[in-house]
């Protein structure tokens, strides 16, 4: 891994553990029981824009990729954390992704072959979020920058550019037990390297989550993107499906969120995959 790639890593890393120190401290509430304690934080970590303190990981597989049916696997590691100011949050969210490549991949750049594992393009985005959950509609809103670093040690694992565009994330938790919301997005590249394609691409994931009282619930999550820079045929990427996740306390420790998902492509590029399957892990830290 680059020396600079590492150097970025650790800044931003530092950078979103250092700001929620100051984290303002919870209001007290009348004791609830364990199983109104799960629903709860189930229904904060499925929200962008809570308050909630999380650290964990994402891992994808996405299955039949191209004409040589790739297989590509990869991890996100991903730490969010929360400033409080009465009402209003900063919050930060830090993707960090770890992939590994098969010999071939589609779309790679013009000499770029065999099995590779390393680091992709980091990621950061920061919220300014209102919490307007305890009003009639019960919602929470945010608006902020997505920057995406180009970080990545092998051409095929990013974009080769330095990328920059507004994210705005709205989530409801009414009617209760439900929870749904939207994450939109439009980045756009600015910098990097010249014979690289650039980057205009909208993204957009609707989230929706039905939570039963002892930590269970169903949830679908797809992220459905729009490459501007494409063609008619190659410009979309439209997954459907879903599945269930359960927050559980591990004894005395931090509780745990984990949740499966699968999706299947209706839409896609020539050489897109064919489906793919999500896991995601999640610490929760409830007491910041």
């Amino acid at each position: 891994m680059k020396r600079g790639n590492i150097g970025i890593c650790v800044g931003l890393l530092f950078m979103v553990m250092n700001s929620g120190l100051y984290a303002a401290d919870a209001e007290e509430q009348e004791p609830q029981t364990k199983e109104e304690e799960l629903k709860e934080l189930a229904m904060q970590v499925q929200n962008p824009v809570s308050d909630l303190w999380r650290f964990g990981f994402t891992y994808n597989t996405l299955f039949g990729r191209g004409p040589t049916n790739s297989t590509i696997n990869n991890v996100n590691l991903i730490a969010n954390t929360t400033r409080q100011f009465g009402q209003w949050s900063i919050i930060n969210r830090l993707l960090v992704p770890l992939l590994y490549l098969p010999e071939s991949v589609p779309d790679a750049p013009s000499g770029d072959s065999g099995r590779s594992f390393g680091l992709g393009d980091i990621e950061w985005t920061g919220f300014l979020a209102r919490d307007e959950s305890k009003r009639v509609f019960k919602s929470i809103g945010g608006l902020g920058p997505t920057i995406i670093f180009k970080t990545a040690t092998d051409d095929r694992m990013g974009q080769g550019k330095w990328i920059i565009g507004p994210t705005l994330a709205i989530a409801s938790m009414m009617p209760d037990p439900w929870v749904n919301g939207v994450l939109v997005r439009n980045l756009w590249s600015f910098g990097g390297d010249s014979d690289r394609p650039k980057v205009n691409l909208f993204v957009i994931q609707p989230f929706v989550n039905y939570n039963f009282s002892d930590g269970w619930y169903l949830s679908s999550s797809p992220l459905i993107t729009a490459d501007w820079e494409a063609n008619s045929r190659n410009r979309w990427t439209v997954p459907i499906g879903g599945g269930f996740g359960k927050v559980v306390y591990r004894g005395e420790r931090h509780p745990v969120n984990v949740r499966f998902q699968s999706f299947y492509f209706i839409e896609k590029p020539d050489r897109g995959s064919d489906w793919s399957l999500k896991i995601d892990f999640r610490i929760l830290f409830p007491e910041y």
